[in-house]
């Protein structure tokens, strides 16, 4: 049993390093994506010479096409909601999990204790960010709104 404590610290250690570089990874990848689309919305509006042409052009299906992938990051929060409940779920799970372990190593309980409340607190606080979230995203309008 004083082997198994250390063993799975070791495993959740790379299994929240793992999930921290997924976590940056993705945040690179989101900002370059951004810088991407911004770079080609500017070229794309540096093409007309004057505010008549450019207004013309977003009256155009292609030009609310172009409207619409200029605001959606910003304006449908859907994804981030559901990514904190996703995260909040999981870290949940993992907290009582590592509280059902508890009883079960007797030298690891501390441990396994200390690591099952911060896993439901830290999940508990993703759920409540993402209920607040949706429910000031619907007040405001943003989901299911008349804001665009």
């Amino acid at each position: 049993m004083e082997v198994l404590a250390p063993m799975i610290g070791s495993i959740g250690l790379f299994v929240v390093f793992g999930w921290m570089l997924k976590l940056g990874l993705d945040a690179r990848q989101r900002n370059k994506l951004m810088k991407y689309q911004y770079d080609l919305q500017t070229k794309l509006l540096e093409k007309f010479n004057t505010t008549e042409e450019l207004m013309e052009y977003l009256q155009g299906d292609a030009g609310q096409q172009f409207l619409i992938s200029a605001t959606a990051e910003k304006a449908d929060p859907r994804g981030r909601i559901l990514g904190s409940v996703q995260t909040g779920l999981i870290l949940l799970s993992g907290g009582i999990a590592f509280l059902f372990l508890k009883g079960q190593i007797a030298e690891a309980e501390e441990g396994f204790a200390l690591l099952g409340t911060l896993g439901i607190a830290l999940g508990a606080g993703f759920v409540v960010s993402a209920a607040i979230a949706y429910f000031l995203s619907k007040t405001w309008g943003i989901i299911n709104g008349d804001q665009a």
